[in-house]
């Protein structure tokens, strides 16, 4: 092995230290350990550490650390560059971290850095309550959380990043540290968590608000392609001025085999807009009846359902194993000739998994004040996101200058600026994720805490210098 006395070293030090297991390139299994979400991610770390503790990953940061070895962090593992594994690295993984309950408080959960959506989903509705977050139920938390966190609900009660009230931090010098507001706790460090990145350190433990609900309406509309100028357009000109309880998005995508779906359009293109409200459900039914049932549609439905439910919904539409490529940017607005691009786009959809994401922002997290947390561009009015997607490795290249294409498109009523999670290997695209003030005050904690960037984020920070 080419880096065998870093490896070695690393397992010295972690001998009589570190309670958890290590798997090696040599031994059964590693194969399995090193997959992630997207199947196009194909890289083989020199060890990766299960940790069980937030001492065991101290005692991990503090070990690669000291011999040389790059380091990278994985929860669920779904971030679509799959950053979160590292060749000829180290990797720290919290997927034996999951521990989860209620605070003191009853209102906040404390959640261990290696849960998924699905355990803060289930543990929030014990008391019928959730924590906003996004929409596949087996994404980690921690990586929607420290780069934003986009879901059925930001509208109504702010971004995921915006409910974190605290966390348990191990630094790059392998100190354990808490984020936090209190005497005694670094509110500059909770304030670069909150849509900073992995960047500044593992957070072993979130604590996040809750908010009082169980139940919510969940709509779906279809349109054929041919009707998307007028679908696109009423969804436009509806959630302009929708109220905070209702999200939505717009996806054109082929039509799957779902119920409702008439089974002659399935495979076909189409325009589908799901909703949801999250309100008083009394209040809801006029809002979703305006946003689903005014226009051309083939198919609508609306009806109340668990919260839980909702957030599983898409869980087998994307499935780990499948080879995924994304490009993102936010809209400035989505006029005629925008939506000239995504009819195009949308008659050359690769396959049965691709699919165009236009998603309206606003509501509560567009009114969180610009210098509050770290997350920026709370102004934008859209997101775009590409989703390539398939199976077979021969399908790689049709996809991915699909995606790229449908992007360059947009150009004109597009930003450079995107949203971290959704963002691929594009460490070039920094400056304009971030606004300089922003930037600036990143970097600054960046180098107070980690000056030797140990901890590299898919949109990684420069120590100020």
């Amino acid at each position: 092995m080419e880096n065998f006395l870093p490896v070695s070293s690393v397992l010295a030090s972690l001998e009589g230290t570190f309670e958890g297991e290590t798997v090696l390139p040599t031994d059964p299994g590693y194969d399995q350990a090193r997959r992630v979400w997207n199947a196009t991610v194909d890289r083989r770390p020199a060890v990766i550490a299960y940790c069980r503790s937030t001492a065991d990953v101290a005692a991990v940061v503090r070990a690669a650390r000291a011999a040389d070895l790059p380091l990278s962090v994985r929860g669920g593992g779904h971030q679509v560059a799959g950053l979160s594994v590292c060749d000829q690295g180290v990797v720290v993984d919290l997927s034996r971290m999951r521990s989860i309950g209620f605070a003191e408080d009853g209102t906040s959960v404390r959640a261990g850095g290696g849960c998924l959506l699905a355990d803060v989903d289930r543990t929030a509705a014990e008391r019928g309550r959730i924590v906003p977050a996004g929409v596949v139920s087996h994404t980690g938390l921690g990586g929607l959380a420290l780069g934003g966190g986009f879901g059925w609900t930001f509208r109504n009660f702010g971004l995921t990043c915006d409910n974190i009230t605290g966390a348990e931090v191990v630094t790059a010098d392998g100190s354990i540290v808490r984020a936090g507001e209190s005497d005694g706790e670094d509110a500059d460090l909770l304030w670069a968590l909150r849509g900073g990145g992995g960047n500044f350190g593992v957070v072993t433990e979130f604590t996040l608000r809750t908010h009082a609900v169980s139940d919510v309406l969940f709509g779906q509309a279809a349109f054929l392609l041919e009707d998307l100028p007028v679908a696109v357009a009423h969804y436009v000109a509806t959630m302009e001025a929708a109220p905070d309880a209702l999200s939505a998005i717009c996806i054109t995508c082929l039509a799957p085999p779902m119920p409702g779906m008439p089974t002659e359009l399935v495979g076909r293109p189409v325009v589908l807009v799901n909703a949801v409200w999250s309100g008083d459900l009394e209040s809801g039914a006029g809002p979703m009846e305006q946003l689903l049932t005014r226009g051309p549609s083939v198919m609508s439905f609306r009806a109340r359902m668990p919260y839980v439910a909702v957030q599983s919904m898409q869980d087998d539409l994307h499935p780990h194993g499948r080879s995924n490529y994304n490009k993102s940017r936010y809209l400035d607005r989505v006029d005629d000739t925008a939506i000239k691009a995504l009819l195009e786009a949308g008659g050359r959809l690769p396959g049965p998994h691709a699919q165009i994401e236009v998603l309206r922002l606003g509501g509560a997290a567009s009114r969180v004040p610009v210098d509050a947390t770290a997350f920026a561009h709370r102004g934008a009015a859209y997101i775009l996101n590409v989703v390539a997607a398939w199976t077979e490795p021969d399908q790689a290249a049709t996809q991915i200058g699909w995606a790229r294409d449908t992007n360059a498109a947009l150009d004109c009523v597009g930003s450079d600026a995107g949203y971290i999670n959704f963002l691929d290997t594009e460490p070039d695209r920094v400056r304009s994720v971030y606004p300089p003030r922003t930037y600036r005050r990143l970097q600054a904690i960046k180098r107070r805490l980690d000056p030797d960037r140990v901890f590299r984020g898919n949109v990684p920070i420069e120590p100020a210098p």
